[in-house]
């Protein structure tokens, strides 16, 4: 059990205010009126001063006219950033750093050390909140500025909290590496000794922590960090007097330095409540608890044991304190008040995500915080089973539920929304923004993807424009949430009422899955129950997915063993415990179930050969997929009478790629469809940018990559690969899209938000309904399933039971070999979206209700006639 701060280094780089005055620069009046207001503010700092302050200055915004006006803005700011840090403002003080740092890069500013003053500090606010996407960007941008300079202490910095960043992702190899370049320039830097025994202690290397640390201590006998790593190696060799020893004497070093900071004391009183905790001592922990919470919450009272809702702010060492509560309830077998800690510390989240700009940091942490909501759920999920009482199975499932793609249903919301207000300058600022940063980011990617041949000084370049782009984005969003509160509800919890109603109305059941690390819960909701599941043994249900997946690598593979094959897909619909009785399943996988294609699991197993004999799923229910159960609820189907299609076939003829069967699908599309077809040469990414927002079917047929750790999915253009990241930047309002290429519902897997795929990249874009592949699909049986698909579509079949008979009509086809009916032929497209109800019946009727008017109009002047 490890909760403290032995494996969390300490932000080293301290804070130099530098000289706040001009020396190249002539003095204005309003420099001079900024430079007067900030000396007033500092010979007696204060919250109410800084607030007093930040309005003064807030009048000279649009006034900034000279070189010497824009750098009394930077070093007002900077200031200002300084203290709101040191009074525990860290939102406002990075507000405040980041202003400084974007004047100085736009205005390109000279004569202030924005590395001492701006860089550092921002970078390490950065790595204390867990923004570490910003963090490495932050203080690369002053790394190569050091170097530039060929300033070696700043160099030395710069490496440290690099290294810092890269440890707090995890990433202890890259650490190791980066250190060791710093230790090239300076082998008897103590930081540079205390993060590379930080590292080791962290990837399992004990001895070498233990020799790096004593190295550190031969060298200074003050350096607490030093101590705390001997202690957290004898805690995780059981030697618990040693630990006590040494976390002791970090504690007397610390008592010696009277300039120990708030946070210092509460990192070393987190590394001592883990020997504390190793000895069951709770009512010690409790105290050592209070003290934080005091430290960090100027509302807590100690009379109560944990904080007020109302008190809590963004503080990841507040987050650290409340798991330890979530800790000790739990061992002391106090469930429910373990579950008003984890309340809170979900709260603590949720105020931390909003401070992460960036998508990218926002995964990381929610991928940290699912281990939470795993936990939460075990113990929901226990106290279910005792108390036969289903508000905490429904409690559980709103848990699971609010980790389901946040940030995916999060742009949907904000990009419905925001379509509305399309004319409003703020939302255009803010797509402006979104395209700009967007469009760093291709450029950053595509050129480190070179490898040993990427241009360095222009990947920097470029990642700077990101950053302060990314700022402006940031004050943009704030802007925008401040005029649409609404923007920031799409977490409520779901309504298991209101959920059922909707479930009644569309005759469908339910499942959602939660796959975590040591458990995995299923949820089944129907019209009138609810049931929460855990399935047991997770180590072979992982295993037996995976055996599973592989089966549709390539063609060969299920027909090469097709009794072994059945028997697999048997057990996995057992394992999976999938309700046989229903006719309609929507599907909300989690992990490695988005890559199941559930249609192709057997009710039973078979000694059949013949696939169309097989008692697949397919067979006896219509099967859907969503994202989330808040999407499906949200869902309010359009119903578009008459459709169009924007095709896109590139074909690649005369290549290795060539797409000869496109040419077909593009023809069968098009006997029952209107729309714009472009093909070959046409079939260009800005043609497609240009036509997208004009129809309400996009369908593109083409090659599609799932990407990896280091490269992202993408989808190939006549001209270009397109990565899944320029999506997001895309508006886009089609009702539907059609993704006819290989592994485009596959990607990076991130814990809750799922598979980064294109597919996830055209929902962000604003499409609620997706058709993607699950593998590398075949050309000619592709073109027959969407043929089949668009007669269905043309017929007024809604999307999921249009996908749904296209796959069974292939499955029945009388000149198709049964090697070609392997649920890998027909099986690869999974539908992501609204459950709609089958409408030709209501267009009858609408259409008949027309007649009738029409006749009513013709004959009623007759009736009245014949009446006189």
């Amino acid at each position: 059990m490890e909760f403290g701060s032995f494996r969390t280094l300490v932000c080293i780089a301290a804070l130099w205010l530098g000289n706040t005055t001009v020396q190249a620069q002539q003095r204005t009046k309003t420099s001079e009126f900024l430079y007067n207001q900030l000396d007033y503010f500092a010979q007696k700092p204060s919250n109410s001063g800084a607030l007093r302050l930040s309005k003064m200055i807030a009048s000279k915004k649009n006034q900034l006219h000279t070189k010497a006006d824009q750098l009394a803005w930077v070093i007002v700011n900077c200031n200002l950033g300084y203290y709101h840090n040191q009074f525990n403002h860290k939102p406002t003080a990075i507000l405040y750093y980041e202003t400084a740092w974007k004047t100085y890069y736009e205005k390109e500013l000279t004569d202030y050390d924005i590395i001492e003053n701006c860089l550092q500090p921002l970078g390490n606010i950065y790595i204390e909140i867990g923004d570490l996407p910003k963090a490495e960007t932050t203080i690369k941008n002053y790394l190569y500025l050091a170097e530039q300079s060929e300033n070696t202490s700043k160099i030395i910095s710069g490496i440290t909290n690099l290294s810092i960043a890269y440890h707090n992702q995890g990433n202890y190899p890259k650490a190791l590496k980066i250190l060791k370049q710093g230790l090239d320039i300076d082998p008897d830097n103590t930081n540079l000794l205390t993060n590379t025994a930080t590292n080791y202690l962290d990837s399992g290397n004990y001895d070498k922590a233990k020799k790096i640390a004593n190295k550190v201590i031969a060298i200074d006998a003050n350096q607490i960090n030093a101590y705390q790593i001997l202690a957290a190696t004898a805690l995780e060799r059981k030697e618990f007097q040693n630990a006590q020893d040494y976390i002791l004497q970090a504690r007397s070093q610390l008592l010696k330095n009277k300039n120990t900071s708030a946070r210092t004391t509460i990192k070393w009183q987190l590394a001592y409540i883990d020997i504390l905790l190793s000895k069951s001592e709770f009512g010690e922990v409790q105290k050592n608890l209070k003290e934080i919470y005091t430290s960090l919450l100027p509302g807590y009272s100690a009379n109560t044991d944990l904080p007020s809702k109302e008190h809590l702010i963004a503080d990841r060492l507040l987050l650290k304190a409340l798991d330890i509560h979530v800790y000790i309830y739990q061992e002391t077998k106090n469930p429910l008040l373990a579950i008003a800690a984890f309340d809170l510390a979900f709260d603590v989240n949720s105020k931390l995500n909003i401070l992460y700009p960036l998508q990218d940091t926002r995964i990381i942490q929610h991928g940290q915080n699912r281990n939470r909501t795993e936990t939460y759920i075990d113990l929901l999920f226990t106290i279910y089973k005792d108390k036969k009482d289903k508000k905490y199975g429904i409690q559980a499932f709103q848990a699971a539920e609010r980790s389901k793609a946040p940030f995916v249903n999060e742009a949907l919301i904000s990009k419905k929304l925001l379509s509305q207000y399309k004319n409003d300058s703020l939302v255009s600022n803010k797509n402006r923004l979104n395209s700009k940063l967007v469009s760093y980011e291709t450029l950053i990617l595509k050129e480190k993807l070179k490898g040993e041949g990427a241009n360095i000084a222009q990947i920097q370049k470029w990642t700077t424009a990101h950053d302060t782009t990314s700022i402006a984005l940031k004050g943009m969003l704030k802007k925008l949430h401040y005029a649409y509160p609404k923007l920031l509800r799409y977490q409520n919890n779901i309504s298991i009422p209101t959920l059922q109603k909707k479930l009644k109305k569309d005759h469908t059941t339910l499942i959602e899955y939660f796959y975590g690390n040591r458990n995995i819960y299923q949820f089944v909701i129907t019209q009138d129950s609810f049931e929460i599941k855990k399935i047991e043994n997770p180590e072979y249900f992982k295993s037996i997915i995976k055996k599973y997946v592989h089966y549709f690598d390539n063609a060969s593979i299920i027909t090469r063993d097709i009794t072994k094959f059945t028997k697999k897909a048997a057990e996995l619909f057992n394992v999976l415990k999938i309700p046989r009785q229903s006719k309609r399943l929507l599907i909300i996988p989690d992990g490695l179930l988005y890559f199941i294609p559930f249609e192709t699991l057997l009710l039973e197993e078979t000694s059949s050969m013949n696939f169309k004999e097989m008692s697949f799923l397919l067979r006896s229910t219509e099967v859907s997929y969503e994202i989330s159960a808040s999407k499906y609820l949200r869902s309010n189907p359009k119903n578009i009478q008459k459709k169009t299609v924007l095709g896109v076939f590139p074909v690649f003829e005369n290549t290795e790629t060539e797409l000869s069967f496109s040419k077909n699908e593009s023809k069968s599309i098009q006997r029952y469809f209107n729309g714009d077809f472009i093909e070959k040469e046409q079939a260009t990414y800005q043609r497609f940018t240009e036509l997208a927002k004009k129809h309400d079917i996009i369908h593109l047929s083409t090659h599609a990559e799932s990407g990896n750790f280091s490269r992202p999915a993408s989808i190939q253009f006549r001209d270009q690969n397109i990565l899944v990241n320029q999506l997001y930047g895309t508006q886009l309002n089609a009702d539907l899209v059609v993704l006819s290429a290989c592994e485009t519902g596959v990607g990076r897997l991130a814990k809750g938000e799922g598979p980064i795929s294109i597919g996830r990249g055209f929902h962000y874009a604003g499409v609620e309904n997706i058709l993607f592949s699950l593998w590398k699909v075949n050309d000619k049986t592709t073109a027959t399933v969407m043929k089949n698909f668009y007669k269905n579509l043309n017929h007024s079949i809604p999307k999921a039971r249009a996908i749904h008979r296209a796959k069974l009509d292939y499955l029945d086809a009388e000149n198709i070999s049964n090697a070609q009916k392997s649920p890998y032929y027909w099986a690869a497209f999974v539908y992501y979206g609204e459950v709609e109800h089958s409408y030709s019946l209501n267009y009858l009727w609408y259409r008949i209700g027309i007649v009738l008017f029409i006749l009513i109009i013709l004959l009623l002047p007759k009736f009245l006639q014949n009446k006189k």
